[in-house]
């Protein structure tokens, strides 16, 4: 169960992605599922909505101000680690591994479009959250 169904309320995610094109997709995936996304055009703007409200998924593409969703993790880590994380990119399997070892993400999804990937993600996060909620 997830807390929009416990409590009624949306869940909320944040899309962090360079490209305007796949973070519109994403979003208006999320928003059909009921999420309420946030799409902070800044590194700094995602993390201060992340310091400032409860934030259950982070997408983390490539920020819009260049670098990668690996130069990021930590700080979205640290800064709410309540929040679960999954990576937009196309790394290779062992890169992602050895880059993201140790910051819990949730899984990652790849850079073309498929909400196939996303809906396994967000299926993983409810039955962790059902699971944790007993």
């Amino acid at each position: 169960m997830t807390e929009q169904q416990n409590t009624g309320k949306p869940d909320h995610a944040i899309i962090l992605e360079a490209d305007k094109g796949l973070a519109s997709q994403i979003e208006e995936y999320l928003k059909n599922q009921g999420y309420a996304v946030f799409a902070p055009l800044s590194s700094e703007a995602a993390l201060d909505l992340l310091k400032g409200q409860r934030i259950q998924l982070a997408f983390l593409g490539n920020p819009p101000e260049g670098g990668s969703c690996f130069d990021l993790i930590k700080d979205f880590v640290m800064t709410s680690p309540m929040t679960y994380v999954i990576l937009v990119t196309d790394a290779p399997e062992k890169e992602i591994h050895d880059r993201a070892e140790g910051y819990g993400i949730l899984g990652h999804v790849p850079r073309a479009f498929s909400p196939v990937e996303i809906q396994k993600l967000i299926a993983k996060y409810q039955e962790i959250n059902q699971a944790l909620r007993g």
